[in-house]
């Protein structure tokens, strides 16, 4: 026991310190990022840069870890609070994770050296085993340990707590899966079928109901708990009536998509919506009619759904099958950060732990008598896993949103629970060689060691093209990401040189300026300001929010925004290839004439407009 517990420590802190290493020295040769232009505004809400102080209503996420983030933001007013939070959580999920993997490969390596004649090398040893598993990891994740969105971490979590339920260390487990669940509550929905099959595993080889149903019990809890929370936090009326409108605007724009105008004209002028405000919808700047509010988004999303065609369940399968078949199969490498999308090298790490963990368990079972039980024992575990697996891509690619966020997630944690598998029976395996070979008895030990080194020389070989591809990859996107975000940053440094003035940007413009492949993120870390920003987006999914009335009001505009648009120290911000009739049109139908003359340029991208009555 007590070398176990010295074994442990070892491992523990060789991997800890790695980790940290590791996490410094990426940043340090790269930089990290925000994945999106949404995990930006959040960490605005959260911060006080949206509405001038710290919001503990961050909108996406469950109301109790945005409300102590926003404490944090309180204490620490020039950190990054947010951005700290999902890098701790993402490395703290890594070194468990990673701790555990090369624990499994330490132990095992130990154990047929003979650990006795092998003193004094076990520490070598072990830092060998952990730079293998950060080889591996450098092939794998560097873009989203560095390009970093809150879908990944939550994925990151819930794979540790899987390694924490089958180390049954139970409650830390719950800890990090219920966290997971209030950063992104969908992700974690559909992370948690991995997370249940580790608990009934170890159901099955240790018959301890009682313990598991304790531990599903607790996380179901926990989960309720956050719910009930999160409603008590967003049960103002006005938080209500947001959370409906809401609710609608997703179903539009992420499932249904707006019913076009002109074959649905009749609809449009039932609910009393012109043209003018349908373009508003098009072009997401909803936020300047006061009339598109949570009653008729709730209208047009119910008659969007009415009328979209969808493929059907048996039509989406047949569609989204030979594409899933491709993708298990497919070997390439990535010519850039999401697009076009490659499935390697993940694929091919899953497809050889598949195959390590069948041989490792076939082998572990040779002693027993029963050929169909022998190999019942091996591959049920394997054949539910894929089969879980399978269902979930099918679910991801026939609804069709399956961006690398969410598909490398889900290669993470099958990963991940095809480590717990085969590292259980490999360390099984090498415990009885060790017990037979006390005894002078020979133990087929060697075939699955055989199989493991040949897996392993193929993982080095993968590494040795992926890791340069994929690191090239990531240089491309940082390097690029830096370079297109000058654009903002001088647009940024514009408004805060023009601090009595209020902007209203256009969101699309708010999000990219050209389609070269790039949007708007931010680095993390660096040049902290949680000042109160005097630019308002005049739509996207905080548009008509409490917070955002907030923001206005504590800029000094109690008016609806197509007020506001016409006061004196007031301008539009607009790509500079945006044309204006939207808006005049707009103001037309509200029997209003403007004139909108451009005011300034910046960063040769942007156009600032001036909007006020016609004279």
């Amino acid at each position: 026991m007590e070398n176990n517990r010295k074994s442990l420590s070892y491992n523990s802190i060789i991997t800890g310190l790695m980790t940290a290493a590791y996490a410094v020295i990426m940043g340090l040769l790269y930089a990290y990022y925000y994945d999106l232009n949404d995990d930006v505004l959040m960490k605005d809400i959260l911060s006080g840069v949206f509405t001038g102080s710290p919001e503990g209503h961050n909108i996406q996420m469950l109301y109790p870890i945005s409300f102590v983030i926003s404490l944090l933001y309180r204490v620490y007013g020039k950190t990054d609070c947010y951005g700290l939070y999902l890098i701790l959580c993402q490395y703290i999920s890594l070194f468990i994770v990673s701790s555990f993997s090369s624990g499994v490969i330490a132990e095992a390596v130990l154990m047929r050296l003979k650990k006795k004649s092998f003193k004094g090398k076990e520490l070598l040893v072990r830092i060998a085993s952990a730079l293998i598993v950060f080889i591996v990891i450098t092939a794998l994740v560097p873009g989203h340990l560095l390009i970093v969105q809150y879908t990944f971490t939550v994925a990151m979590l819930c794979a540790a707590a899987a390694v924490l339920i089958f180390e049954k260390r139970d409650a830390a487990a719950v800890v990090l899966i219920i966290l997971a669940f209030m950063t992104r509550s969908e992700m974690t929905f559909l992370m948690l079928p991995f997370v249940s099959l580790v608990i009934f595993y170890r159901l099955i080889d240790e018959r301890r109901i009682k313990r598991e149903l304790t531990v599903a019990a607790f996380i179901l809890a926990g989960l309720l708990a956050s719910e009930g929370l999160h409603f008590v936090g967003y049960s103002s009326p006005e938080w209500k009536e947001f959370t409906s409108f809401f609710n609608s605007r997703t179903d539009i724009y992420d499932f249904y998509q707006i019913p076009d105008y002109e074959e649905n004209k009749e609809f449009y002028d039932s609910i009393d919506l012109k043209k003018s405000e349908y373009e508003l919808l098009v072009n997401y700047n909803f936020g300047l009619d006061d009339a598109i509010d949570a009653g008729k988004m709730a209208q047009i999303a119910a008659y969007s759904k009415s009328i979209w065609q969808g493929e059907g369940l048996v039509a989406g399968i047949k569609r989204a099958l030979p594409l899933y078949l491709y993708r298990l199969r497919a070997v390439g490498t990535p010519q850039s950060y999401e697009y076009p999308m490659t499935d390697a090298p993940w694929n091919i790490f899953v497809g050889l732990m598949y195959l390590t963990a069948l041989v490792i368990m076939l082998v572990s079972y040779a002693d027993e008598k029963n050929l169909g039980l022998r190999i019942w024992n091996s591959v049920w575990k394997l054949i539910l896993l894929f089969a879980g697996r399978s269902l979930l891509w099918m679910y991801i690619m026939v609804r069709g949103r399956d961006p690398i966020r969410i598909t490398h997630s889900l290669y993470f944690i099958e990963l991940t629970l095809l480590t717990l598998i085969a590292g259980e029976r490999l360390l099984h395996l090498v415990e009885k060689a060790a017990v037979k070979s006390n005894e002078k008895e020979d133990y087929p030990y060697i075939p699955a060691h055989a199989f493991s080194g040949f897996c392993l020389v193929l993982v080095v070989a993968a590494c040795v093209v992926y890791i340069p591809a994929q690191l090239s990859v990531l240089r491309a996107e940082c390097d690029g990401r830096g370079e297109y975000n000058k654009a903002y940053e001088e647009l940024d440094k514009y408004f805060k040189n023009n601090s009595d003035k209020l902007y209203l940007i256009d969101v699309y413009t708010s999000v990219s300026y050209e389609d070269n492949g790039y949007t708007y993120s931010q680095k993390m870390l660096t040049n902290v300001d949680n000042s109160l920003s005097n630019c308002v987006m005049m739509g996207g999914w905080a548009s008509k929010s409490p917070a955002e009335k907030d923001k206005l009001h504590n800029l000094g505009y109690d008016e609806s925004m197509e007020d506001i648009t016409l006061g004196d120290n007031v301008f539009v911000v607009t790509d500079k290839d945006m044309d204006m009739e939207w808006l005049k049109n707009y103001y037309l139908d509200k029997e209003k004439s403007v004139a909108v003359t451009r005011e300034d340029d910046v960063a040769g991208e942007f156009v600032i407009w001036k909007v006020k009555p016609a004279e």
